[in-house]
Parts: structure tokens; sequence; C-alpha cells
């Protein structure tokens, strides 16, 4: 997600999604409840929760927007009631459990931010005993669809241009998943639910993932382009938020997910779906089969090209792992990170260690400077 304001505009622009979030915090907190807010971003939710009569929010944000937030909540006058914690929330401690957590952190066809999991450890580590989460629950939907237009730019790549062999890149489009607008008379089937997740009920993070086979028939006639699904998440007992193609649009839109051939298909036709959505280090890999009689579809996100034989290779749990040039100067800037070392005289070490590399002391200083904002802490010596 993008840290600055304008990256976070069509999220608060969205009013379905921020209008549901704010009825449904109105509805579960209570005066003098304590509050985690996951990813607070802007800080909207944690300013909700605090309008809503929590005694305290504590608002969690490992990106530099929480700057801003904190600015806004200056604005209005909440800076007392919130605590703003810079860190991964997995790394994050509080100080006492909370009443509520709640969190946006549901990308689009809920797993594509590869978030979830965040939300399980908050839950298992802030949250009291009977604590409410919000959302407390989400449920996927898939359906085949006929979608020409969306398919037609998809598969722009799928010929010469300019004398110019394209198909590379047209492999890349038909195995990735495209955020768009899917319009109801677009589906050849009933809709199917292929995922229910209870955040309350889930134990392990695998639980949170997709592996499901799903069977639709085909209502009408017409050309099969390819897969739409969807989410809606279950915010309070009053409160669904729906990105369904039936209900009003929000940013996330809807999710195509395009087969290599579009075929002709008649209503009764059966069409078998398997599809998989699991975590690859800080990735999410889909895979989507798709069977229509003789007709048979392979995609997943890993065939694109993006990713190298050294990116498999990378990810085995069998790999077994050496230091590159950069990870040992990253290691050598680390290992001078004791405790006394200024930045200056990091540099300076890193000059006499690497002269072959680092000629000028202003060029380790930029060097060891972004190691130190990603691993460190400190304060500034005194002269």
């Amino acid at each position: 997600m993008a840290i600055g304001p304008i990256g976070h505009k069509a999220l608060i622009a969205d009013t379905v999604r921020t209008t549901a979030y704010k009825k449904a915090i109105f509805e579960t907190v209570e005066d003098g409840d304590v509050v985690v807010d996951l990813g607070t971003g802007t800080g909207v939710l944690a300013f909700f929760a605090c309008q809503a009569g929590a005694r305290k929010v504590y608002a969690i944000e490992e990106k530099k927007i929480i700057e801003l937030a904190k600015e806004i909540a200056k604005a209005n006058n909440l800076e007392k009631k919130i605590v703003f914690i810079r860190d991964i929330s997995n790394e994050a401690t509080l100080p006492e459990k909370v009443d509520v957590l709640v969190s946006e952190i549901i990308g689009n066809f809920a797993y594509t931010e590869n978030l979830l999991h965040f939300l399980l450890d908050a839950r298992d580590r802030f949250l009291k005993k009977n604590g409410t989460l919000i959302p407390s629950s989400v449920e996927i939907f898939l359906v085949p669809v006929e979608a020409p237009k969306i398919y037609n730019e998809i598969t722009f790549w799928n010929k010469e241009l300019y004398g110019i062999n394209f198909l590379p890149a047209h492999k890349v489009d038909v195995n990735t998943l495209h955020n768009c607008r899917i319009e109801t008379e677009f589906f050849l089937s009933t809709p199917r639910l292929i995922k229910h997740i209870d955040f309350n009920k889930v134990q392990k993070p695998e639980e949170l993932y997709l592996e499901e086979t799903v069977s639709f028939v085909l209502n009408r006639s017409g050309i099969l382009h390819g897969l739409a699904g969807w989410f809606d998440i279950h915010l309070s007992k009053n409160v669904l938020l729906s990105t369904s193609p039936a209900s009003s649009i929000t940013h996330w839109e809807q999710t195509f997910f395009p087969i290599e051939k579009s075929i002709e298909v008649a209503k009764g036709d059966a069409v078998k779906v398997e599809i998989i959505a699991t975590p690859w280090q800080e990735d999410i890999v889909y895979s989507w089969n798709v069977q229509v009689g003789k007709n048979s579809f392979s995609h997943s996100t890993l065939q694109v090209p993006s990713f190298s034989k050294k990116d498999f290779l990378s990810r085995s749990i069998d790999f077994v792992p050496t230091l590159s040039n950069a990870g040992k100067e990253e290691l050598f800037i680390l290992s001078c990170c004791n405790g006394k070392n200024t930045i200056q005289q990091i540099a300076q070490e890193l000059c006499k260690h690497y002269p072959e590399i680092y000629n000028n002391l202003r060029k380790a200083l930029i060097r060891v400077g972004k190691t130190v904002k990603k691993y460190s802490h400190g304060k500034i010596q005194k002269r």
C-alpha cells in the first residue's frame, strides 16, 4: 500500500468502505474501551474509535504515513487519546490488553496484500479473552464469466505488433489477477461461496489460505473468458461490507482470473475450477485451473517471468544460502552498530574495509544511512 496521503485517498474516498467501518466501530466500541487499530494509515479508524467513546487507542503502522496520522490527530484534538506506534504489528508490544481490535488489512480478493496472518498474531497477543474483532469474518466468492471488453484488454499482447512478437507479455497478462469492475450480467452461472474464514476461530495461519475445488453448472450459453471473484466482510453484528458486483462499488472492485483462450459454452455445461491462494514468503501465489469438457487451462502467478529460477531456489526450505557481496557489506555495517560508533565512524570503517567500492566518505555515508534506517534505533551523540 502507498505510504503517502495520495495512496490513501482512495481508501478515504471509498464512502461504502469507510462509512461501513464507522458504523461498525460505533456499534462495537463502548465508553472506556481500549482499542488497537492495526495498520492505521491516516488514522481514520482510530479517530472513529475515539469518537465512539474509546478511552485509549493504540494505532500501529510501519509506514511513514503514521507521521501524517499524528498531525491529523492533533488537528482534531485526539492526540491525547491515541498512542501511535511505528512498527510492524507482529513486532510491536502493548502495555495492556484491548477490548476491540480493528483492522482494514484485507487486499483485493481478500488475500492480495498477504496481511491476514498479522491479524491472527494481533488477536492472540493484544485482544482480551472476550474482546471483539472488526472484521470478525470474511467470505470469498467465485463465478465463471463472459467479459469480452476486459478480456480484449488482457489479450492485447496476443499478436504481432510493429513486426515484433509480444507473446511473452501475453503470458504475463493471462497469469495475472486483474482488478476491475465486473457486472452481474457477465455471470455464466450462480456465484459460489468457496471460502469462509472466522477470524475468532482460526488457530493456524495455514487455515486462512485457499485451496478449493468447485464445480459450476452454466445457466446460459456464451463465451467463457475466465472467473470473477470478490469477498464480503462481516464488520459487526449488523454491518456487512460486500464487494460483490451486485453491491455498491468499492475501491477493491472485483478480481478477474483470465483463461488462456476463450471458449464457447452452452447452458448446462459443467465448469470445474481448482483455485489456490497460498503464501510464498512475502507474496501470495495464485493458481487457477479451469476445465470445461475436453478443454482445460492451467494458470499461476508463478508463471509470470518476474519469478526467476533464482526466486524458486531461494524460497525452497532446502536452499543453503551464502551471503552476496551486498549482504557482506550489510553484515559489516551492522557489526559496527555497537551503541558506540556514530554513522560517520561506521562510514569511515566501511571505506577502510571496502576501499575499492567506497572511495569517498559521502558514498559510504549514504550506504550506512540506508542500513541504519532499516535496522537500528539510537540517539544523537553529544559533541
